[in-house]
């Protein structure tokens, strides 16, 4: 399977929010925003449809869920534990 980084993410109406900067197990994680203001957020890959022929991931939580989500640090690894209870995946 080939690496989604950099693929769009959008909403399910065709906003784009932002791009795969990496993935970790359990979920993307999306940076958003521009210099200085740049964030990362991890989305469940349960919430993200893979569109491989147009690049992109089309989630399905509102860009509001995933803005509220917990911002995580720009090159750490993602806490999985925390991801997992923050979205109620456990």
């Amino acid at each position: 399977m080939t690496s989604i980084e950099g693929y769009r993410v959008e909403t399910n109406e065709g906003k784009t929010v932002g791009h795969v900067a990496r993935e970790s197990e359990l979920a993307l994680v999306v940076e958003s925003g521009s210099w200085p203001r740049k964030r990362w957020r991890a989305l469940p890959k349960q919430f993200a449809d893979v569109d491989r022929e147009r690049g992109s991931v089309v989630m399905t939580v509102s860009k509001t869920t995933l803005a509220a989500s917990p911002e995580l640090k720009r090159d750490m690894p993602v806490d999985e534990d925390a991801v997992a209870s923050w979205w109620a995946l456990d």
